[in-house]
């Protein structure tokens, strides 16, 4: 790239570009935060914007098909509880036989509480 002088001097504009360029450099050495601080928090606020988005995308789609499906199709459909045929229905699978009772399970003597321990 020579201006046609033949002196071998680069163009005005590479000149330019060069000071300008060389200009941005002391300023990033002066000031870090330029080249590595302020990109960071770019990213990160620019990421929040993003993930926000794309969470506000989801939870309409979502609420546009909820809306769509009738009170029926929406929930399960419920038998009506009774207690006499829930006793039935578990003794019918042999889940309760009906002579059950409450009984302690041994611990060793470690296991038991430090005021039982002390009190004998």
């Amino acid at each position: 790239m020579h201006n046609g002088t033949g002196n071998g001097d680069p163009e005005p504009e590479a000149w330019t570009r060069i000071r300008r360029q060389a200009r941005i450099q002391r300023i990033t050495k002066r000031h870090p935060f330029l080249s590595v601080g302020l990109p960071f928090l770019v990213a990160v606020v620019g990421g929040s914007f993003v993930l926000l988005l794309t969470q506000e995308t989801k939870y309409e789609v979502r609420d546009k098909r909820i809306q769509n499906l009738s009170m029926d199709e929406a929930l399960p459909p419920r038998r009506k509880f009774d207690i006499q045929e829930e006793y039935f229905r578990m003794k019918s699978k042999g889940d309760w036989n009906g002579s059950w009772e409450p009984r302690r399970v041994p611990r060793a003597a470690e296991d038991e509480p430090v005021f039982d321990r002390y009190d004998k």
